[in-house]
């Protein structure tokens, strides 16, 4: 069958205002100034979807906005971005998402969300039109994405059937309760946490021992360790990666491990070795960190 999209995911879409200074927020009406902000499409999915498709890649996404002007300037930003929005819907009943991110010069960040659109797609929303239509799924924000993570076990298992390959990355759990994931994990082809979602996952102390005993679930497990780089494991075998360059100007964080998940992904599903994988996957992720937001960084170079 010719499918039109190689990669499609259900997306957390919102809009993420960034705001950059070295400051603490401050209650009783303190006024604090920042040294710049930023507003743009925000939801890990898109953010993945965007960095794919700069690499030459063509993706979709599954998601719903609000009638409203945050929902028109998403609709519009993944649209010129040469994302496929043909399964992307309006809800008039809800605003779109929003998220308010303060980030400090030393990468940390502190987040408040509106959730509005962004946990809105339901599992009627996944159909067979998009297993039609694509080649691989990617599961981005499992624990944000509340409605759907039900029925993940039994749309993996479609995919599998149809000859789709699937990938996961989590995100942190707010609850911190880490239900399901290693219930998934036998249906996922390519899990990519980082190293402290790898730990919280399974529990263990050691990244050794979490990764072998992530990878014994059955996927090829991708850890992300920041400065560190990134290791690849399976059952037996493991690959790693150092940070492409020791020097970054990194402006902020948001973003870098999607924009690391797809490059991984790009390159994998190009049939291209492990150690190649992780390597256009770390220059995505060190592109991002360069320049504010999810997108403004993502690496423009098309692979094949």
């Amino acid at each position: 069958m010719n499918k039109s999209l190689d990669i499609c995911c259900a997306a957390d879409i919102c809009v993420d205002l960034i705001l950059s200074g070295d400051v603490v927020p401050r209650f009783r009406q303190v006024e604090q100034i920042l040294d710049d902000y930023l507003v743009e499409l925000g939801g890990s999915a898109v953010i993945f979807a965007g960095q794919f498709a700069k690499l030459g890649g063509r993706a979709g996404v599954v998601g719903k906005v609000g009638e409203d002007t945050f929902g028109r300037f998403v609709t519009d930003r993944i649209a010129r971005m040469g994302i496929d929005t043909a399964f992307l819907t309006s809800r008039p009943d809800l605003k779109t998402g929003l998220g308010v991110a303060l980030a400090r010069p030393d990468g940390d960040r502190a987040i408040l969300t509106y959730p509005g659109t962004i946990d809105a797609a339901a599992p009627c929303d996944l159909t067979n039109a998009m297993l039609s239509s694509c080649r691989h799924w990617h599961i981005a924000s499992y624990f944000l994405l509340e409605t759907l993570r039900g029925f993940w076990p039994e749309w993996l298992a479609k995919c599998r059937a149809a000859g789709i390959t699937t990938s996961l990355d989590t995100n942190w759990d707010p609850a911190d309760r880490w239900e399901g994931v290693m219930e998934l994990l036998p249906l996922v082809d390519v899990f990519l946490p980082n190293e402290a979602e790898a730990l919280a996952v399974t529990g263990e102390s050691s990244l050794e021992k979490a990764a072998l005993r992530l990878a014994a679930c059955g996927p090829l497990v991708v850890i992300k360790q920041g400065a560190k780089g990134a290791a690849a494991y399976r059952q037996r075998g493991r690959w790693a990666s150092s940070q492409e360059s020791d020097e970054l100007t990194v402006a902020d964080t948001i973003g870098a491990g999607d924009n690391f998940d797809a490059g991984f992904i790009r390159a994998w599903r190009l049939g291209w070795g492990i150690e190649d994988c992780l390597k256009l996957a770390s220059r995505c992720a060190c592109a991002s960190l360069q320049a504010p937001g999810g997108f403004e960084g993502q690496l423009k170079e098309a692979v094949d």
